[in-house]
């Protein structure tokens, strides 16, 4: 978890106290942007504080805690494949599923922290591939065994169904979808 000096001990403490039992990977200080549809000028949403990644037992969340109130006033899902962008250091950006989000963070250091924890939080299928070919390393599955040819569907000349499994089917000799004949 990183540090910054832009929080003091007791409000980290205070924000701890807040997310528990998530578990908090990272922190700094920011404001939350916005911006709808086609609308090029960002606006500035009225919500600023401790800019924090918490991460539960099934997803993470970005959320911002308003550092009076101590209050979680702003909270989004990190989900699958984000796609979360820098500009210029300081300035994160992600959509979300009616417009984008931006966050304008206090301190380049802070900023680049937080991308990078943010960015390990962020499923996608690139960790997911990984994640099966470590565990079919540790595992090994046999071969199908007793495989029995029960039937043939295709299409002939005038493009009409055609085989066994579908004769079956229309003669009335399987009586269930799991096949089972009669």
């Amino acid at each position: 978890m990183n540090t910054t000096a832009l929080i003091t001990s007791e409000e980290l403490k205070k924000i701890k106290d807040l997310v528990s039992p998530d578990y908090l990977i990272t922190y700094s200080v920011a404001r939350l942007y916005f911006t709808e549809d086609d609308i090029i000028d960002w606006i500035f949403s009225g919500i600023m504080g401790a800019v924090i990644a918490v991460q539960t037992e099934k997803t993470s969340y970005i959320k911002i805690v308003d550092l009076e109130t101590f209050q979680v006033k702003f909270e989004h899902e990190i989900y699958f494949d984000m796609n979360y962008k820098t500009y210029l250091g300081f300035v994160h950006v992600w959509e979300s599923h009616n417009c984008v989000f931006a966050l304008s963070f206090a301190d380049d250091d802070d900023a680049a922290k937080f991308k990078d924890n943010i960015e390990s939080l962020i499923p996608s299928k690139k960790k997911k591939k990984n994640q099966k070919k470590k565990n079919e390393k540790n595992m090994s599955v046999s071969e199908p065994t007793q495989i029995k040819h029960q039937g043939h569907v295709g299409l002939d000349k005038t493009g009409e169904f055609t085989g066994t499994l579908l004769k079956d089917l229309q003669d009335g000799k399987i009586d269930n979808k799991l096949g089972n004949k009669k």
